[in-house]
């Protein structure tokens, strides 16, 4: 017979477990949001400013009529923007743009192809730059090459400046512990800023065009360089090392003749990573005058002309697999070059003299032949492909628009709205509060008073109701993609044949910039927070995919076995036991999901989301909104520090058989 005691025991028990705390805090929630709702809700129309706003109204106000008389901006600000504008513009006149009074720029269309065809070759091999020739005719009977050698000028410029600050910080912060310390808290704010907040204010500094893009990009681009740099140092092996400096080897020399040469590989693969970075954030600088295919994209939404749109989408998909290819390529071939005979060094030097005889011919004729100048009209099929995929669209909105309204209206109504009606429709301090109590649960007291600090920044903003409203779409769609992440993750992660099938589209899916999902969304499910909903999806599924079949994978082949042994079937070994033994990797896939979602929901505000996104992109095209703006930006910034510092505490907590929360953890 069980005593009182006893049953008071199993319910203090049950009451430790958070997912029991986290779901009676959840079900009080909605009790006290239910009854409440409507009430100090800190709604403000779009334009209504609120102190803070008004505040930094005023002071780009300020900064837009000091630009030509401020110190700064006249010996630091203007001579920055001044000097990127002329790097990025000489690379532009080289392959995209006409010098004053000239009808083609300094090589035709088929001196570029050949040029960028031998390097790709010179740095990997006949293969890959027979697919990136192909890949790059492709963008040009889409009718986009010039739009593609602008984005490809822009990318190329911001990544060479980004190598340049990002290669000797990641090899000092490889070599140093204190510096790694120094640069961490920049990288990470760097890694969970959502691309849109870095629009505004670089823009009101460098002015709208291209300085400020590649500056953007180059903010966004360089974290990424500086990890994987100061990564591939620290992760070598000691014995090389030892032995180096035991024959007296200096410091300048063991980083020059060991250290470098042997991390190249994982730094060639880091430049990989920050081109394709690069790549993804020119699209978006679209939205402050960068030249290229983000321009058309830009506006195919504005005015909803999803053919154009669809065509400008399809090159850009073009010229990142073209640059993933050729930089990863180049990753494999600093391995085989190893590898070759003398015979195969040999053939490869002959037919590197003949592909640079052949690119010198290529330029010659693209000076003085039209033909190889100028694209010919006849090559260009994109007004044609723009037409077919504006017909695809228009018979699936109309004939499977049921399906597609459907599902928009059903889990709008039946969830988005609920959520977002316990968000942003309740009192704001109900909502601070039940958050900050649900951080302390998840990740412990200090994610507790982070979360209340920024949320209390929030509302002193003035931008509660909008924050809430992009939180709601953030958390529907991070729901949605762990799941997708979770179940296909496992499965990859059991299964090699299922990683094999997968991996062109997780591959797909990284590397394509988020912008191009806008489109094809936004024709399906119209200008929706919907839409926006399942373009963060799309966006940062793979990334928790790979995450998760990555924890699957590394669970020890001992603990299945015994499971196995001891007669569980194949769903208890995955709920009982390498899910379980994979709970850091199921954490980290949540944090990355929500800083991806975040983003991608941010950038939805272009199609009809709300939130912040819209204050955002409102704020860059009307200058009386400009504070509303910026400040949305910020709002953004806290938000997303507070879901990250969440879900990083989170999964730092104890292990599944300890899963309780104690308030000093």
């Amino acid at each position: 017979m069980t005593s009182p005691a006893d049953g008071r025991q199993r319910w203090l028990t049950l009451l430790g477990r958070r997912w029991v705390l986290i779901v009676l805090l959840v079900v009080v929630w909605w009790v006290l949001a239910t009854l409440l709702r409507g009430i100090h809700t800190l709604s403000l129309s779009t334009a209504t400013d609120t102190w803070f706003t008004a505040l930094l109204r005023e002071l780009t106000a300020v900064i837009r009529g000091n630009r030509t008389e401020s110190p700064v901006f006249i010996y630091l600000f203007n001579p920055i923007r001044v000097g990127i504008e002329g790097f990025i513009d000489s690379i532009r006149a080289v392959i995209s743009v006409p010098a004053p009074g000239n009808l083609i720029p300094l090589m035709g269309w088929l001196g570029t192809l050949a040029v960028i065809a031998l390097i790709v070759y010179a740095t990997s091999n006949l293969r890959t730059a027979a697919l990136c020739t192909a890949l790059l005719l492709g963008c040009l009977v889409l009718g986009m090459w010039t739009y593609t050698l602008d984005t490809l000028a822009m990318t190329l410029g911001a990544v060479a400046l980004s190598l340049a600050i990002g290669l000797p910080l990641g090899v000092w912060a490889g070599l140093s512990d204190r510096v790694m310390a120094a640069l961490r808290p920049g990288l990470d704010l760097a890694q969970i800023l959502p691309t849109l907040v870095y629009l505004a204010p670089l823009a009101l500094v460098f002015l709208i065009g291209v300085a400020s893009a590649t500056i953007a990009t180059m903010v966004y681009s360089i974290p990424i360089c500086i990890r994987i740099t100061a990564h591939a140092i620290r992760s070598l092996r000691a014995s090389p090392l030892e032995a180096a400096t035991a024959m007296g080897s200096t410091r300048w020399q063991l980083l020059t003749k060991v250290q470098l040469p042997m991390a190249r590989r994982t730094i060639i693969l880091g430049i990989n990573q920050t081109t394709l970075a690069a790549l993804s954030f020119v699209v978006i600088a679209a939205l402050i005058g960068a030249p290229g295919l983000g321009k058309p994209v830009v506006e195919a939404l504005i005015i909803r002309d999803v053919g154009d749109g669809i065509v400008a989408g399809i090159a850009v998909v073009l010229l990142a697999i073209m640059l993933d290819r050729a930089t990863t390529a180049a990753v494999v071939h600093t391995d085989e070059v190893l590898d070759m005979t003398e015979h195969q060094r040999r053939l490869r030097r002959i037919g590197l003299v003949v592909a640079g005889l052949a690119t010198i011919a290529a330029i010659i004729a693209s000076r003085y032949l039209m033909w190889a100048a100028v694209v010919p009209e006849r090559l260009d099929i994109g007004e044609q492909v723009g037409r077919i995929a504006g017909t695809v669209v228009t018979w699936i909105t109309t004939n499977l628009g049921f399906a597609t309204t459907g599902l928009n209206e059903f889990i709008t109504v039946t969830v988005l709205n609920p959520v977002e009606g316990i968000l942003a429709n309740a009192p704001w301090y109900l909502t601070v509060i039940m958050i900050s109590v649900l951080a302390a649960i998840i990740g412990g007291r200090t994610a507790g008073l982070v979360a209340v600090c920024l949320l209390t920044a929030i509302v002193v903003i003035g931008l509660w109701n909008d924050t809430m409203i992009t939180l709601a779409q953030v958390l529907l769609a991070t729901v949605v993609v762990m799941v997708v992440g979770v179940v296909l993750g496992v499965l990859a992660g059991r299964s090699t044949r299922v990683e094999r099938a997968l991996k062109p589209l997780l591959d797909a899916g990284q590397t394509l910039p988020a912008f191009v999902y806008l489109v094809p969304v936004l024709a399906l499910f119209g200008p929706t927070r919907f839409a926006s909903i399942v373009c963060g999806v799309f966006y940062a599924a793979p990334v928790v995919v790979r995450v998760v079949a990555d924890g699957v994978r590394g669970v020890p082949a001992e603990m299945v076995e015994a499971a196995t042994s001891a007669g569980s079937t194949r769903t208890q070994i995955i709920t009982k036991v390498q899910l379980p033994a994979s709970r850091r990797s199921l954490m980290l896939g949540a944090n990355q999901g929500l800083i991806f979602v975040l983003a991608v929901v941010v950038i939805g505000g272009f199609v009809g989301a709300g939130g912040l996104g819209y204050l955002v992109i409102v704020g860059q095209s009307k200058p009386e909104l400009a504070g509303k703006g910026l400040a949305a930006g910020l709002a953004i910034v806290l938000l997303g520090i507070v879901l990250d510092r969440i879900a990083q505490s989170g999964g730092r907590s104890r292990p599944t058989g300890q899963d309780r929360w104690a308030p000093g953890h």
